[in-house]
């Protein structure tokens, strides 16, 4: 399972992030992305390929929420957008966000 974790300062580094999962031991590979997006608005996250669904599922649990540097973290399974300037892709009807306020 690939994990999107997201809502991270500009400055946050890998170790610190491996750091809050605390004894979680969770053998991944890590892909950081930033840069600004296609709107001119700046984005920093990581994306886990675990490897198993049950690890993902772990990992998501341990960091979604959490408080990093001020920023309340969110963790969740990652879906590949199409970027700004490629050809739009067909909808698998996944839901990419959801509003916290009507989905709990």
């Amino acid at each position: 399972m690939d994990v999107f974790i997201g809502n991270l300062p500009a400055e946050a580094r890998l170790l610190e992030i491996q750091d809050l999962l605390g004894g979680l031991s969770v053998h991944t590979r890590f892909e950081r992305r930033m840069g600004r997006d296609c709107f001119d608005k700046d984005y920093h996250f990581f994306i886990v390929f675990t490897s198993s669904d049950s690890e993902g599922r772990a990992l998501i649990k341990a960091l979604n929420g959490k408080i990093f540097d001020g920023c309340r973290i969110t963790a969740r399974e990652f879906i590949k957008r199409a970027d700004c300037n490629a050809s739009a892709r067909d909808w698998d009807r996944r839901e990419r966000r959801f509003n916290r306020a009507t989905s709990e």
